[in-house]
This record gives structure tokens, sequence and C-alpha cells, in this order.
């Protein structure tokens, strides 16, 4: 009995220590989002090479 309580208070602790915070996560999501143009232009891929090995 006295190792189940001792391993769910140290699950508990863990998952206390270890959880992410409100604040990190709204950070990452403002520094990975962009919207209404905030990044600038992104060009389009280059065309693909003509002629080759012809795979």
């Amino acid at each position: 009995m006295k190792k189940i309580i001792l391993v769910l208070l140290t699950v508990f602790l863990n998952l206390g220590l270890f959880s992410c915070t409100p604040q990190a996560i709204s950070e990452e999501v403002k520094s990975t989002q962009a919207c209404c143009g905030d990044d600038g232009h992104i060009p389009p891929p280059p065309p693909p090479p003509v002629g080759g090995n012809g795979g």
C-alpha cells in the first residue's frame, strides 16, 4: 500500500513540475502563427529543372 501511494505521489509531483504553463503555450502560439501579411511576401517555389535523367 505504501508503494502505491509513493508511486502516485511521484507521478503527480512530476506532472506538476514539468507541465506546460499557460504563458508558455500562449507565447509559442504567438511566435508560430502569422496573420494578415505580418511575415511579408513568401515567394513561390522555383520551377522543376528541365531535361535531366528522364527517370
